[in-house]
């Protein structure tokens, strides 16, 4: 008789279980040993800081270390290039530390932070451990959502589902991370107390799609298509 393709599409709720901490430590020095050594410092402070609140000291992880040199450009009257200035050595520095759903903990994380490096840039994050569960959850529903619909359709052309013929589905990854705040400067951060941040974080929802084609048996209807 055929063929029928039909779309299935899984939705999952997603309950986050990780609160990321991200850090950026930007400064400028003159030399690029100091920059260096400033991000040294940086990574001794935290160090320091998991210490205090008895985590482990390789928990902070380190996303970006880079030093570049910056330069201004000077133009004349005219538009001109007309120099360049040297302005110093930046070094970007940024930390991401992956702690569990602890208010309290979290608060007193945030405020040590503010407290030792004045140059920090703050953002608390949600997400999960591990992705890949999840994802494959996805895939199942999304799979059995498209038999559902090709039974009903076929019955309704007379018609019952025979081999599986194509299974289609994209890759298609999924990033489970939900801003919560964000602290600009140090100082905001060295107001927060153990309690001062009660943030309940709602439930992800995400959904994935997959084409299937089954064989069609008996019958004598069109084929359908979604």
């Amino acid at each position: 008789m055929g063929t029928i393709k039909v779309t299935g599409r899984g939705g999952i709720h997603v309950v986050p279980d990780v609160t990321r901490l991200k850090l950026t430590l930007t400064s400028l020095h003159d030399t690029y040993e100091e920059a260096y050594e400033q991000a040294k410092a940086n990574t001794d402070s935290l160090v320091a800081i998991m210490g205090e609140v008895g985590l482990e000291a390789s928990l902070p992880k380190t996303i970006v270390m880079d030093i570049e040199k910056r330069v201004e450009t000077i133009f004349d009257k005219f538009h001109n290039v007309k120099d360049h200035k040297f302005i110093g050595f930046e070094l970007d520095h940024r930390v991401k530390i992956d702690l569990g759903m602890d208010k309290v903990l979290l608060n007193t994380i945030v405020r040590s932070v503010g407290e030792r490096l004045k140059q920090a840039e703050l953002n608390i994050e949600y997400t999960v451990s591990d992705e890949r569960p999840y994802q494959l959850r996805m895939i199942e529903r999304a799979v059995k959502d498209a038999k559902q619909k090709a039974e009903i359709m076929a019955k309704a052309c007379g018609a019952q589902l025979g081999d599986v013929q194509l299974v289609d589905h994209s890759l298609h990854q999924i990033h489970i991370v939900h801003e919560a705040r964000t602290y600009g400067c140090a100082e905001e951060a060295k107001c927060s107390n153990p309690e001062s941040l009660d943030i309940t974080p709602d439930d992800f929802v995400f959904y994935d799609t997959v084409n299937v084609e089954w064989e069609l048996k008996g019958g004598h209807a069109a084929t359908p298509t979604e």
